[in-house]
């Protein structure tokens, strides 16, 4: 009986897949331009309603099984798609037309998107195959050099290390001078936008002047940067993409060659330290030559894995994408692991009604290097580079050393930093989530209605452990006195943010030429930050990380016990901030030639009083498509020939303290201890947002057949009410009040442009692009309080010159009669005696005047070399850590580097390095120190190959591989003769420098 029905069964597949494949036939064809007749390589070839799908190849190509009775869809970038019943054809021949539409690019605009001939404002837009497969935990720094006007200064090469980032100049002294970042129409916190994965990003827009930026009104001082993730495509089926790649970073070695063990204790001996012959010394730098920085610093690997999943069908589309970031950093526990999720699913209902959701969640776990950039011993920086080279850091039987003579005093620190980075913990853990939904409707012809809510919301957690057994927590915590050592910290933060969005809008087109919109908003954003955290001291070593090794401590003091010691610090805030918005936009457009915009918004902050809490932001705008006139004629050499002018403001209110308009109290310790109220804050009832006003004259153009492309803009743009702190009289119990007193101008040229010297489909293939932007920014402080003179450390404030100018006595050499250091005073004249009154504002500032980045891209057969260039030119650094190095005090415990063993020896010498019987100058302000930071960066190289299609098709699996190979900050050319000319400080003192990477990667797509 069971071999019936098995045989039954057997007999009706069989029949069941005849009657199947006698349904379906093999299809091909070639599919072609109706414009120039070329093939096209990569179209979508897909049977609607199933997920199956294929592209042509590089001669337009395709071969695809399908039934008779089911529909094919052709589908191209820039293409009307066409869609063709199989019916009993074996061989369906396509040619696809141009769609004028779609060849008007779309650009992403404030609240919503605009065809790129109708945009009469400054916006430069970074598209997706600009930043896939760079490996950097952060996303600001893959977008340097890629946009014109934005300078980004690293702080660290630490991974996950954010930077700063300026457009068109600083616009503000003591508050926010970043733009304001939007994720799929969610504002978002700093940290947000910079760990955002890279490869889920469609297009990063650059908001610049007024006009881009007005509609975000208080928060927009210092542009916008929106980003747009990426999206499904309607009817192209399913794809599946799998990326993989391992790299390996290597520390840049800093502008100056320290001593080797020789050469120091040879030097040492010259300054009368030591009395060993030629023979001894040699000796002893062949028992113990050490390079601290292999000891310090390591080769870090980064491993990363993502897959993403796209789907699209008639009416709904998604794309998914799940990825782990693994990047170690160059010196020992520096490393940041992140885990990332993406969801966006955007739904058509009907013609009037669609939806749409995005989705990201990460988490980040950070470990960092302890204090770099710093002078603390903990600093592998600073002792990987000044520690005595002779000193072994090994133990008689070859282990290694990381507790030395048991002291953290300066002659040990070698070892105190090895000993921190080895035993002690500094780990940061995050959970960020950014999300929105959004939908609109038309509700009668020509008008619509939109609604979005959005969040931003991060957890943070911090875990520092002073091990109880390490070199700190033997001799730091918490009392000499104390019998448990050791201490623990942890402190958490939450940063809820939630945005609530509302629109109604009308547009219409009269009489084919007269295109108008309006469109009203409000806006609701609300944002709550809390934490708490504490310090314990003396760590039980068996209960290290956990709360329970923590001993408890008590206010008695009693004559056999040390609980005092152990009494824990505690601290906990919360904040909540508030925004109330109203605002509107008018377009107007005539056959496409004259365009008009104007938006007035209106704000109300929290953080000031109920006088100035509210604030009134505006703009107006206008383009001329000169291509488009008649008196162009049969013109074929302009393809686009674009006017642009606009004016406008914005504000920031992130430049004010939060609480700045009140009075504030605190709990402190008085007298014999006792604890009470005290006030820490005077308020300040008039203070206000700060207010920028920019003016921009902008030209877009293309020619030769959109051959070469770009962009001038020009502008000039003044903060009004700058945010500074104002001096009082101390009779009123307090130095200075937050005020808005000062002004300050930014002026500036920006030009980009692309040029495709090869076109592929001239050329069999072969394709040669180049593109390059410039940009020159000229900042001044044309209103200070006082005095106009507000001083720092080595730079000053001073109305008529840029922010970040250098203070400082003129350095004038070394007089070769005697070695001694020579500077200028006041009045320029040479002498031997420091002042610091002959100090002068110096024409050298940490900014840098010019910025931009040029590169690249050829491809041929499947090989591609894409390469990009960074560069930033007339900013300065004071260089502290070769300050130290050349610091003849220092020799008998710290490193010095060769150029010290050029010093004044004897009358008639000729060197730039004083006799050591004069002293350090390290400490002196004067411009010894304050060196050209300009440079030139090879930021980023890949040489890739993508397998021909026709070696995929074969497999039935594959749709593409692609093999990549890259490097970043490969070389960089510079007179800086520090670490990394990129620093975002104005003093840099031995940093976590910019690592050279090179990574292997396989992209496949199914």
């Amino acid at each position: 009986m069971k071999l019936k029905i098995t045989m039954l069964l057997a007999l009706f597949l069989a029949l069941t897949t005849q009657f199947s494949f006698a349904q379906e036939n093999t299809v091909t064809g070639t599919v072609t331009s109706a414009s120039d007749g070329l093939p096209l390589p990569g179209v979508n070839v897909i049977v609607q309603g199933t997920s199956r799908g294929v592209q042509t190849d590089f001669d337009g190509n395709y071969s695809i099984r399908a039934g008779s009775s089911e529909t094919l869809v052709f589908s191209f970038v820039s293409m009307k798609n066409v869609e063709r019943l199989v019916g009993s054809n074996s061989v369906i021949n396509i040619t696809m037309e141009d769609d004028i539409a779609a060849l008007d690019e779309v650009v992403v605009v404030a609240y919503g998107t605009e065809k790129a001939s109708n945009v009469t404002s400054a916006i430069e837009t970074v598209k997706a195959e600009e930043l896939e497969q760079i490996p950097n935990a952060s996303l600001d720094q893959i977008l340097q050099g890629k946009a014109a006007g934005l300078n980004i200064q690293t702080s660290s090469g630490q991974p996950g290390a954010s930077g700063t980032i300026i457009l068109r100049g600083r616009n503000s002294v003591q508050g926010n001078i970043e733009p304001l970042f939007v994720i799929d129409g969610v504002p978002v916190n700093e940290d947000n936008f910079r760990s955002l994965n890279s490869n889920d990003i469609e297009t990063v827009s650059v908001l610049k002047d007024a006009s881009a930026s007005a509609l975000y009104g208080n928060r927009a001082a210092g542009g916008v940067i929106i980003v747009t993730t990426k999206k499904g495509r309607k009817n192209s089926g399913t794809n599946i993409q799998y990326r993989v790649l391992y790299g390996q970073s290597d520390r840049i070695d800093p502008g100056f060659t320290l001593m080797d063990a020789e050469q120091y204790l040879t030097y040492q001996r010259s300054r009368g330290l030591n009395s060993f012959s030629d023979e001894e010394i040699r000796l002893r730098a062949l028992q113990s030559n050490t390079n601290w920085e292999d000891l310090f610093f390591r080769t870090g690997e980064t491993l990363s894995h993502e897959v993403n999943i796209t789907t699209g069908g008639e009416n709904t589309t998604t794309y998914n994408s799940i990825a782990y970031y693994n990047q170690e950093g160059i010196s020992r526990r520096s490393d940041i692991q992140r885990f990332t999720l993406r969801s966006n699913t955007t739904t058509s209902v009907n013609d009037k009604f669609n939806f749409s959701t995005n989705l990201t969640l990460g988490f980040t776990k950070n470990n960092f290097t302890s204090n770099p950039g710093s002078g603390q011993l903990d600093n592998p920086f600073i002792n990987a580079y000044i520690a005595n080279p002779s000193l072994s850091p090994y133990n008689p039987d070859g282990s290694l050393d990381i507790f030395g003579n048991g002291t953290t005093g300066f002659a040990n620190s070698p070892i105190v930093a090895l000993n921190q980075s080895i035993m002690n913990t500094s780990l940061t853990e995050e959970l960020k989530i950014v999300g929105n939904i959004a939908g609109s409707m038309e509700i009668i012809d020509n008008i619509t209605a939109g609604a979005s809510v959005g969040m931003d919301f991060e957890q943070r957690s911090n875990l520092t452990i002073v091990d109880p057994g390490s070199l700190r927590g033997i001799n730091d915590t918490p009392n000499p006195a104390a019998q448990n050592r050791g201490s623990q910290s942890e402190n958490s933060a939450r940063d809820a943010a939630f945005n609530i969005n509302s629109s109604l809008g009308y547009a219409n087109v009269f009489n084919d030429k007269h295109d108008v919109s309006i469109t009203l908003f409000t806006e609701y954003f609300k944002r709550h930050i809390d934490g708490f955290g504490f310090t314990g001291f003396g760590i039980n070593p068996k209960l290290i990380g956990s709360g329970n090794g923590i001993t408890p401590g008590t206010t008695t003091e009693g004559p056999n016990s040390d609980q005092y010691y152990y009494i824990p610090t505690i601290f906990s805030n919360t904040t909540d901030l508030g925004l109330f918005s109203y605002f509107g936009v008018l377009k107007y457009d005539y056959d496409n030639r004259y365009g008009f915009q104007a938006s007035l918004r209106r704000d109300a902050s929290s953080r000031f009083s109920k006088t100035n809490k509210w604030g009134t932001f505006y703009s107006v705008s206008g383009k001329w498509n000169i291509h488009n006139e008649s008196f162009m004629g049969d013109n074929t050499f302009f393809n686009e020939l674009k006017l642009r002018g606009s004016y406008g403001t914005t504000g920031n209110d992130r430049a004010a303290a939060i609480f700045g308009s009140f009075d504030l109290i605190a709990l402190g310790t008085g007298y014999q201890a006792s604890t009470g109220y005290f006030a820490s804050q005077i308020a300040n009832p008039e203070l206000k947002w700060e207010t920028v006003k920019q003016a921009n004259i902008g030209l877009d153009y293309s020619i030769w057949d959109r051959k070469i492309s770009g962009s001038i803009d020009v502008y000039e743009k003044t903060t009004d009410d700058l945010f500074l702190n104002q001096p009082l009289s101390l009779t009123s119990g307090f130095t200075s009040i937050a005020a808005n007193v000062g002004q300050m101008k930014n002026r500036g040229i920006e030009f980009s442009v692309n040029y495709q010297i090869v076109d592929s489909d001239d050329n069999k293939g072969f394709e040669w692009s180049v593109n390059g932007n410039v940009a020159y920014n000229k900042n001044e402080i044309t209103k200070l309080v006082g005095d106009g003179l507000i001083e720092t450390v080595r730079t000053a404030l001073s109305e008529g010159d840029p922010f970040g100018s250098f203070y400082a006595v003129r350095w004038a050499g070394v007089n070769p009669a005697n070695g001694s250091p020579l500077y200028l005073d006041i009045d320029g004249n040479i002498t031997e005696q420091y002042s610091a009154d002959d100090r002068v504002i110096l024409d050298k500032t940490q900014d840098p005047r010019y910025t931009g980045g040029f590169g690249t891209n050829l491809s041929w057969n499947g090989f591609s070399l894409n390469t990009l260039f960074s560069f930033a030119a007339e900013q300065y650094r004071y260089n502290g850590s070769l300050a130290v190095v050349e610091d003849p005090t220092l020799y008998t415990i710290s490193n010095q580097a060769t150029t010290i063993l050029n010093e004044w020896s004897q009358p008639g010498d000729i060197t730039d390095i004083p006799s050591p019987a004069f002293g350090s100058t390290r400490l002196l302000r004067t411009d010894r120190y304050i060196e050209d930071a300009s440079f030139l960066r090879l930021r980023d190289v890949t040489l890739a190959y993508s397998v021909d299609r026709e070696v995929l098709e074969r497999t039935n699996l594959f749709t593409g591989i692609r093999l990549y190979m890259q490097a970043q900050n490969l070389f960089t050319f510079s007179k800086w003769r520090g670490f990394d000319p990129e620093s975002n400080i104005n003093s840099t003192f031995f940093e976590f420098p910019t690592p050279r990477t090179v990574t292997f990667g396989v992209d496949v797509n199914f």
